[in-house]
Order: C-alpha cells, then structure tokens, then sequence
C-alpha cells in the first residue's frame, strides 16, 4: 500500500505568520493534523513594530506532530476493530510485523465475501482506508496489509502458480503468452515471481483494467518503442 503526498511530509514544520496564531495555522495545515496531536515550540514571538509598520516581525514557530506511544500493529489493530464494530461483524483478528510491514488477516463468521467484494475490491478499499488512518496517527505513512480469511495470501500463491506455468508454455512454444488483466498489485506479484525465470522477459501491455501480463521468450517480446516496456514493469 502507498501513501500521499500528505502522510509522507516530515513530521516537523518551522512556520511564519504575522502572530503565533497565523503561524500555527499553517504549520497544522502542512502537518494535516489539529491542535492536540502536536507540540508548539516559539522561536519569535514577533513584534508588530511601530504603527504597524516599522520594525514589524512575523512570528517564528516550531510544530511537531505527536509519536504515539503504541506500537503500528497495535493501532493497526484498534483502528481495524473499530470498523469491524461499526459494520457489525463477528470476526477474529490476526496481525503481525514482518520487514517493516504490517500483515492483519480478519476472519469472520461466513461473511468473508462482503468484505472481500468482486474481486477484492472492497477488501482493497478497506486496507487503502485504514491503511491512512495508521499512517495518520503514526505521522508517516506505513506498509500495511489487510486481508480476509487468507484471501490475499491464497490468491498471490495462485497468481505465481499461473506465472510460472505460464512461463513453461511460453518456453516450450518459444511463443508469447498472455495473463488475464489484472490490478497493478497483481501484475507485480506476476512480474516478481518470474524474476529469476532464465529465458523469461515480461511486460505490460493494454490499457485501464485491461492492462494484463505477457511472458515471452527472451528476445522473442514485441518490439516496443518505449524503453519502459521492459521486465518487471507492473
């Protein structure tokens, strides 16, 4: 999951304004956070000077966003709960941390599709959206995934499957072969798995949501004009 421009701003912000108050507006409008979730440190209090006007200063302020004391998996967790209470689902809820990346799995009792909808979009909406809320609160964005009853974990084990019989068809009929389209994760998981294929290239081709995969023989892709059109593009 990637986040916006606004979770990846730095944590802290230096801010200038005709009084502390000016200044401070702008500093919780950079950090996109409100007043109790950060500390305020005046470096000049500014003068207005005479008549307004001469010897005037704007005021200088230092903003950092509050770090909360918890943990990513812990917030992942409480932020998860929370929409799982507001949906009124019974569900189990499992998490861990591997590589600097959040995993949280959400088991429930037999409602799994509505939460996965038509081909993961709405779990993919889901994480997309608690996936901000932790990186709000952690002031910085924050590698999470979101998946139901192992749904993700399955089918990214299926798509590599697909890929590597792809790549064997492709090898033995020295032809191209085309996947069916998919979303840019889901290409990535094919373009990664092939990675270490001898004889393999890959790219993408098409446009929208039909943008798919082709696994051809080294030397035997289609000719492309754009140097991008190489292996492991999603």
């Amino acid at each position: 999951m990637r986040g916006s421009g606004r979770e990846e701003r730095s944590k802290i912000v230096e801010t200038t304004g005709k009084s502390v108050e000016k200044a401070l507006e702008k500093a919780l409008k950079s950090l996109d956070a409100n007043v109790e979730n950060v500390e305020i440190e005046i470096l000049d209090a500014g003068q207005k000077g005479v008549l307004g006007i001469f010897g005037a200063r704007d005021a200088r302020i230092r903003v950092t966003r509050k770090t909360d004391s918890k943990g990513i998996e812990e917030i992942a967790d409480e932020v998860t709960r929370y929409i799982m209470e507001c949906l009124d689902i019974s569900y189990r809820l499992f998490s861990e941390t591997q590589d600097e990346a959040t995993y949280i799995n959400i088991e429930t009792a037999g409602v799994d599709g509505l939460l996965i909808g038509r081909k993961g979009d709405t779990l993919n909406s889901l994480q997309h959206l608690i996936g901000r809320i932790v990186s709000r609160k952690m002031g910085g964005y924050q590698r999470l995934t979101l998946d139901v009853g192992g749904y993700l974990k399955n089918r990214q084990e299926i798509l590599r499957q697909k890929a590597v019989k792809a790549a064997e068809r492709a090898r033995k009929s020295n032809r191209e072969v085309q996947m069916e389209p998919m979303k840019a994760s889901e290409r990535r998981i094919v373009h990664v798995a092939l990675t270490d294929e001898d004889g393999i290239m890959t790219y993408t081709t098409g446009n929208g949501d039909m943008r798919k995969v082709c696994i051809a023989p080294a030397g035997k892709g289609r000719e492309r004009k754009s140097a991008g059109r190489s292996r492991n593009r999603r």
